[in-house]
């Protein structure tokens, strides 16, 4: 998304997931987390940061190698729209335009991509596609960053990819669709997959300050969740859910966590990289937290993407 597909050959993937102020690197080979790292910058200016992530690429024998970008959440806006009639390979472009009220970025200065959910509802019929909405200008510059640090970026993609392409490496039901929740400071996602494709997408009023209260914020999620679960079965037409991950970011959650379990007759459990990748040094689950989205872009990319578009 966002950039373009190369095949390669290599085992090893690099990878970098870029936040507001902030940026973490992950690599990987043949199942093995190689490491893992996360710098941030809040209320440093830009070129502090690209000067810090030249510094670090070069520290860590990277300069001339492949990163492949994942965008954090919050650096683009995420649309669940009804399909257009046009090839799948046009559909970026033909919404590009369609976009006027739903966003708040300008259209003259947008990066867009589009991923298709797939068909879905009474008998397959209703069709819908995720856009990726992205402010160009911004993205450019970020790029220029990897540029100047002597890289090269095969592809840029967006978190919640990122997120999907840890999912393999989990114990997961293939016949039933995973409610996966993901947690990164004052932004809640929940997350409806089945067999690696998202269906679904919401976002939740919970943040890391109020996670841990076993009170009205966790009937607040039970219902979200049992709307979400609703909402599988009568729109998306799909199995009912039987399990629910929690991401690394729900680690202090523990009463919440545990009035769920007690609450849905669902298998509920957190997130563990440590159980799923080899890797040679300690790993809590603040670090996982925090470098969770560039260690999946480093899993795995999807394998179409699309170039970006510019229009003045």
């Amino acid at each position: 998304m966002f950039g373009v597909s190369i095949k390669e050959s290599k085992t090893q993937r690099f990878s970098c997931c870029l936040g507001e102020s902030s940026y973490s690197l992950a690599a990987v080979s043949n199942g093995k987390l190689l490491f893992c790292e996360r710098q941030d910058f809040l209320n440093k200016p830009f070129d502090a940061m690209a000067s810090s992530f030249a510094s670090d690429i070069e520290r860590l024998g990277f300069i001339g190698e492949d990163c492949h970008v994942v965008l954090s959440p919050g650096q683009y806006e995420l649309l669940q729209l009804d399909a257009l009639a046009v090839p799948e390979s046009e559909m970026a472009k033909a919404f590009r335009w369609k976009l006027k009220g739903l966003i708040e970025l300008p259209l003259n200065d947008i990066a867009v991509d589009t991923f298709s959910i797939p068909p879905h509802g009474v008998v397959g019929q209703r069709k819908k596609v995720f856009v990726a909405v992205t402010l160009l200008s911004e993205l450019k510059n970020k790029l220029n960053m990897f540029e100047s640090a002597y890289l090269h970026v095969p592809s840029v993609t967006i978190a919640q990819m990122a997120l999907r392409n840890l999912l393999p490496l989990m114990p997961l039901k293939q016949s039933s669709p995973v409610i996966v929740i993901s947690l990164e400071e004052n932004i809640c996602n929940l997350y409806i997959f089945l067999q690696n494709q998202l269906y679904l997408e919401r976002q939740l009023a919970l943040t890391k300050a109020i996670v841990n209260e076993n009170g009205p914020k966790a009937q607040n999620i039970l219902l979200e969740i049992q709307r979400s679960i609703d909402y599988c079965l009568s729109e998306l037409k799909l199995p009912e859910p039987d399990q629910i991950i929690f991401t690394p970011g729900f680690f202090q959650a523990s009463a919440l966590l545990d009035f769920l379990k007690q609450e849905l007759p669902k298998e509920i459990f957190l997130m563990d990289l440590r159980q799923y990748l080899q890797m040679d040094f300690p790993m809590g689950f603040e670090e996982q937290t925090s470098c969770l989205y560039s260690i999946g872009g480093a899993l795995q990319f999807s394998p179409s993407v699309q170039e970006i578009t510019e229009t003045a």
